[in-house]
């Protein structure tokens, strides 16, 4: 944060808000458009960012993930889980390090675990866009995909927001954490024991600005970044 006293970092990361906040909608994606390929990709690419992962190597390794096909029947499990560590340990993600070299991913063993059980989880299940669909409020969609390997409250209601299928729920990332300690939203909370009530002091925080909790949510992301800088008077 580029201030010190925790309530002018607020302030300006309030205004700031309250001047981009148009250039923060974006258009839903339509969930009956969305097919079974769109949520086998993003739950790949859900299942590899995250907890200390940057956005972009999360991007990079799943890109490459997606090129194997890994929810083919032709793989047994164990040689889809030798490849993915084989492919997720060599140098060759973006971002480029500061010498100029690519990276490897961080957690090659255990990511190719949850990504081969999410797979397993899949194929047993007849129709999860189906069943998704089906349910009435995006709390109990969220419940079904945590039922997932891999997948707790924070991955699942990014999935499910990348596929349209929720908008009111919380992704609490390490920015928008930081964001509402520097508010003084929360203290010591700590993720997932605290999933519940964090969301709460963000969804209140989101209604107390008028703003959609998926546009804030994304907002929030960027300015912690350093990928905003304040808007001119």
């Amino acid at each position: 944060m580029r201030h010190v006293d925790s309530r002018s970092a607020t302030l300006e990361l309030e205004w700031a808000w309250s001047v981009c906040a148009d250039l923060f909608s974006f258009a839903a994606p339509d969930p009956n458009r969305v097919c079974e390929e769109d949520l086998n990709r993003e739950l790949i690419f859900c299942l590899l960012g995250g907890f200390a992962v940057p956005f972009e190597l999360a991007r990079s390794a799943s890109n490459l993930v997606w090129t194997l096909n890994p929810f083919s029947a032709h793989w047994t499990e164990g040689r889809l889980k030798g490849r993915l560590i084989a492919e997720l340990s060599k140098p060759q993600f973006q971002p480029q390090r500061s010498d100029g070299g690519l990276r490897r991913y961080r957690f090659p063993q255990r990511k190719a675990e949850l990504i081969v059980g999410a797979r397993r989880w899949l194929h047993e299940r007849d129709n999860l866009l189906f069943d998704l669909r089906e349910l009435a409020s995006e709390g109990e969609r969220r419940q079904l995909m945590c039922d997932c390997p891999g997948v707790g409250p924070k991955t699942a209601s990014w999935l499910l927001r990348n596929l349209g299928l929720a908008f009111g729920l919380a992704v609490l990332d390490i920015h928008v954490m930081r964001a509402l300690q520097t508010a003084g939203r929360i203290t010591t909370e700590r993720l997932p024991r605290d999933y519940d009530f964090v969301e709460a002091q963000f969804l209140g925080w989101c209604q107390e600005l008028g703003a959609s909790p998926a546009a804030f949510d994304l907002f929030v992301w960027e300015w912690q970044r350093g990928s905003l800088t304040s808007p001119s008077v």
